[in-house]
C-alpha cells in the first residue's frame, strides 16, 4: 500500500495530466479552490477523528497539501518549458511557466512598456504566456481579425460573466448578430440626431476653458468630464453635471478606480474573476461591483423616461422589450450597458488627451490646423472629416499613443495560422499590441517621430499601412468609430493657442506617467489655452 505522501505526489501529477491540462478555467477557478479546500479540510477532520490530535493533524494536512501542489506545479512546470508546442518561441523563461510572471512586471500598470522591452530583446514573435504568443508584426490586425480569420475571441472576454455584452461576447455569431443593434445606434443617420448633443458639450467645455483666462488646466479632468458627460447625454438622456459641477461624479471616480485593476491583472483575467468571488466587497473589487451596479441604474433609469428623442439605449431598451419573455436579455442589456458606459467614454478621453498634448508638443500642427479651419463650418464634423492635417494629426497621435495600448487577444483555430513564415499552433492565444506595433521600423519610416503629413502628403513614410488600426478592423472592429472621431474633430476644432503650463517640461509627464488599464491613463498635462481673436 502506498504512503499518504506517495499518494498526494500521485493525485499532483493525475490532476495536471488528466484534468488542468484540458480546456480553459479561468470561469472555474473559485470551484477550483474551494473544491481543494473542502478536500483538505475533511482530510483534516479524518486525521483528527482518528487519531485525536488536532496539532498532529493540521501537519500531517499541510505536508500531504504540499506534496500534491509541488507535485501538480512541478508537472506543470515540466510540460510547459519542455513539452509545449511554443517551447521553440523567445520569450522570458518564467512567462512561459505562469502568467503571474506578466502580472508580476505589469504591477506598475505599465503593460506597454513591458511588451515593448519583450519586443526589442525577443523579436517579432515572443512567447508571453504558457500558452501564448505576442506578435510584433504589421499584419497582425489582418490575421487575427481579417475577413478570412477563424479565430476565437479569449478568455479575457469572459470578464464580465455572467453578464452578456454584445460587442464582448466570445460567441461570433452571437457577436455578429447583436452588433447590427448597435450598428443602428451608431449609424450615420442615428449620428446626427446625437449632433446637437455632441455639440452642447464641445460648447460647455469651451466656455469652462474660456473662464480659465489663460490659467492652467490640467487638461486630463476636463477631457474625462467631457466624454462622460456626452456619454450620459448621447447615450441615457442623462447629465451627469461633470463639466458644470467641475469635480468627478462619484460613482464614475469608481468606475475609473474599478478599471486600474485592469493594469496589473488584465494578463491573466482568471485572478481578478477570483476576486469577484472571494472578496467582492474590498478593495478595488467593490468598486467593480458599484461600477456595474451604476451602469444597471442608468439604464433602469433610462428606461423609466418617454422620450421623443433618440438616444443610444433606446435601441436596446427595445430589443429588450420585445424580448421581454427570454430571460437571458437582462444579462444581454446589462452587459451591453456596461460596455457602452465604458467603452462610450474611457477611450474618447484619453484619445482628447493625448491629442492636445501633441498639438502643446508641436505648436506648429496646432496652427496648420487652425488654418484648415477657417474657412470651414467647425461645428460641422462631415466638413471636418475632409480636412487633411487634422485628420493627420488625429492619426498620428493613435499611432503613437492609442488609446488602447496593448489589449487585443484571439485564440488561434485549431489548424493554427501563418504569418510571415512563422506558423503558430492551433488554440494557442495571441496577442497584437497597438503601442508597439505602431512604432515598428518595417511599418513606419521615422517611427517614433510625430509626422501628420505622413498620412496625407508624405505616405512614402508609411511602408505598411495595416500596421494602423486603432479601431481594430474587420466585423469586430469599433462599432462606435463614427462617433468617437466626430467627438474628437469637434473638440480640437475650438479657436485657442495652446501651451504647456509652467514647470510642465513639455508635457514629459503625460508619457513618463502613463498607465496601461484596459485603456490608456496619461499623466497629468498641464496646459494653458489663449483665445485667438
Amino acid at each position: 500500500m502506498l504512503a499518504p505522501p506517495a499518494v498526494a505526489i500521485i493525485a499532483g501529477l493525475l490532476a495536471h495530466q488528466l484534468v488542468f491540462i484540458h480546456g480553459e478555467w479561468h470561469l472555474e477557478g473559485p470551484r477550483v479552490v474551494v473544491l481543494h479546500l473542502l478536500s483538505w479540510g475533511l482530510l483534516y477532520a479524518s486525521y483528527s477523528f482518528r487519531t485525536g490530535s488536532t496539532q498532529a493533524s493540521l501537519i500531517q494536512t499541510i505536508y500531504l497539501a504540499t506534496c500534491y501542489l509541488l507535485s501538480l506545479f512541478t508537472s506543470i512546470t515540466v510540460y510547459r518549458l519542455i513539452f509545449h508546442r511554443l517551447k521553440h518561441f523567445p520569450g522570458p523563461n518564467l512567462a512561459a511557466v505562469t502568467k503571474l510572471w506578466h502580472v508580476w512586471k505589469c504591477r506598475d500598470s505599465r503593460g506597454h512598456l513591458v511588451l515593448h522591452a519583450w519586443y526589442e530583446k525577443y523579436g517579432e514573435f515572443v512567447r508571453t504566456g504558457p500558452g501564448e504568443i505576442t506578435i510584433f508584426h504589421p499584419e497582425a490586425y489582418e490575421v487575427m481579425d481579417g475577413p478570412d480569420n477563424r479565430n476565437t475571441r479569449s478568455d479575457w472576454y469572459d470578464l464580465l460573466y455572467p453578464r452578456i455584452s454584445s460587442i464582448f461576447t466570445r460567441d461570433r455569431e452571437l457577436h455578429y448578430e447583436r452588433r447590427k443593434m448597435w450598428e443602428q445606434a451608431l449609424s450615420t443617420k442615428a449620428l446626427l440626431q446625437y449632433h446637437q448633443r455632441v455639440m452642447e458639450k464641445v460648447r460647455t467645455l469651451e466656455s469652462l476653458i474660456a473662464l480659465e483666462q489663460s490659467r492652467p488646466v490640467i487638461i486630463n479632468n476636463l477631457m474625462y468630464f467631457f466624454a462622460f458627460d456626452s456619454m450620459g447625454d448621447f447615450a441615457f438622456s442623462e447629465d451627469f453635471g461633470m463639466m458644470r459641477n467641475k469635480k468627478w461624479h462619484l460613482s464614475i471616480a469608481m468606475l475609473r478606480s474599478a478599471l486600474t485593476l485592469l493594469g496589473p491583472f488584465s494578463p491573466a483575467i482568471w485572478i481578478p474573476r477570483l476576486g469577484f468571488a472571494f472578496i467582492p466587497a474590498l478593495w478595488k473589487v467593490r468598486h467593480w461591483f458599484h461600477m456595474l451596479a451604476f451602469c444597471d441604474k442608468c439604464m433602469a433609469r433610462r428606461i423609466k423616461k418617454t422620450l421623443s428623442d433618440r438616444d443610444i439605449a433606446s435601441w436596446f431598451i427595445e430589443d429588450h422589450v420585445k424580448h421581454a419573455s427570454d430571460p437571458t436579455r437582462a444579462r444581454w442589456l446589462s452587459g451591453d450597458t456596461a460596455t457602452l458606459v465604458v467603452a462610450g467614454s474611457d477611450t474618447t478621453a484619453p484619445s482628447l488627451t493625448l491629442l492636445f498634448y501633441f498639438l502643446a508638443r508641436y505648436p506648429i500642427h496646432a496652427e496648420k490646423i487652425y488654418e484648415e479651419i477657417r474657412d470651414v463650418d467647425r461645428e460641422n464634423p462631415t466638413a471636418l472629416a475632409t480636412l487633411p492635417h487634422l485628420t493627420g494629426t488625429i492619426n498620428e497621435t493613435m499611432r503613437l499613443l492609442p488609446a488602447v495600448l496593448t489589449f487585443s487577444s484571439r485564440v488561434t483555430p485549431p489548424e493554427g495560422l501563418m504569418i510571415d513564415g512563422t506558423f503558430i499552433p492551433g488554440n494557442i492565444t495571441i496577442c497584437a499590441p497597438r503601442y508597439t506595433i505602431g512604432r515598428l521600423e518595417t511599418a513606419y519610416v521615422y517611427p517614433h517621430e510625430f509626422i501628420p503629413e505622413r498620412w496625407y502628403s508624405q505616405p512614402e513614410l508609411i511602408k505598411d499601412k495595416r500596421a494602423f488600426a486603432p479601431f481594430g478592423v474587420g466585423r469586430t472592429s469599433c462599432v462606435g468609430r463614427h462617433l468617437a472621431l466626430a467627438q474628437i474633430r469637434l473638440v480640437t476644432a475650438a479657436r485657442y493657442r495652446i501651451k504647456f503650463a509652467s514647470g510642465e517640461n513639455n508635457g514629459e509627464a503625460v508619457e513618463r506617467d502613463m498607465k496601461d488599464q484596459l485603456t490608456a491613463q496619461p499623466g497629468a498635462c498641464g496646459l494653458v489655452f489663449q483665445r485667438r481673436v
